[in-house]
């Protein structure tokens, strides 16, 4: 049977594509433990510098299947599924927002069509979005009586506001492309078909960068959420002091004074 996720390197960009497109990518519980599997290895491979999550066929990722939704409903009907068991399960959801979030490189989200409920959910832990004219995002939890998840109602109001963050959590509605750019949801807005092939071009310009600097800003704009000016200035220090050591910062200098690419390596 084909992999629901497949997973790809080249130079060092990595992809890492939703392949349900019968479903619209819909996940299950057991897509969402590949996917943690999946993004732990990524993580450890010091030769990803940028990681581009994209969804095969119509859709980016249209939520949770809701085929397996009702199957948990009616085994909590009956009595079979305990909270223990829907806690364990929410864990396995939870930690690919953790190890994206905690990932080295950061997440380019190739978006078309529905990134709706849990597809929303994994846009908002990405770092960055190119998404097509077609797509379309939402939290529609409360149109079938369950909660946001996955770090949902953490990001959005840090992303878009408090004020829309509710309302998009309160009403269930969704939003289109151009009110996701205009809120600061998405980064560029491109034709049906050519969201993927921006994504990678905007991945590469990433990976073309020193990737310790990188990973390091990645790290200081998430601590900086949730941290006080003097706490982020003194981490900004440690930092800069740790870049400009590396041999990174060396080259990048020389390669500015001889009017030349970098050759970056990470060290």
């Amino acid at each position: 049977m084909q992999s629901r996720i497949i997973v790809e390197r080249d130079a060092g960009i990595a992809s890492l594509t939703f392949n349900r497109p019968e479903r619209l990518n819909a996940m299950t519980i057991e897509t969402w433990q590949l996917m943690g599997r999946h993004l732990a290895e990524l993580s450890k491979d010091r030769a990803v510098r940028c990681l581009v999550l994209a969804g095969a066929g119509r859709a980016f990722l249209a939520g949770h299947d809701v085929e397996e939704i009702r199957t948990h409903n009616e085994e909590m009907s009956a009595g079979r599924l305990s909270p223990a068991q829907l806690r364990e399960w929410q864990k396995a959801l939870q930690d690919t927002t953790r190890y994206m979030r905690l990932a080295p490189f950061p997440i380019v989200a190739a978006v078309q069509g529905y990134a709706v409920g849990a597809g929303c959910e994994v846009v908002f832990a990405c770092d960055l979005v190119v998404a097509s004219e077609d797509a379309k995002f939402g939290f529609p939890e409360v149109n079938i009586g369950v909660t946001i998840t996955n770090g949902g109602t953490f990001f959005a109001p840090r992303k878009i506001g408090l004020a829309k963050a509710r309302e998009m959590a309160y009403t269930g509605e969704f939003i289109d492309a151009q009110e996701a750019y205009r809120i600061g949801l998405v980064n560029r807005i491109v034709p049906l078909g050519q969201e993927r092939a921006e994504a990678e071009k905007l991945a590469r310009r990433i990976a073309s960068r020193a990737p310790v600097a990188v990973q390091l800003h990645k790290m200081m704009i998430d601590r900086g959420l949730d941290s006080s000016l003097e706490t982020m200035l003194s981490i900004e220090t440690e930092c800069l002091v740790q870049t400009a050591m590396t041999k990174d910062n060396l080259e990048g200098t020389n390669a500015y004074f001889e009017k030349r690419e970098p050759r970056f390596t990470g060290d």
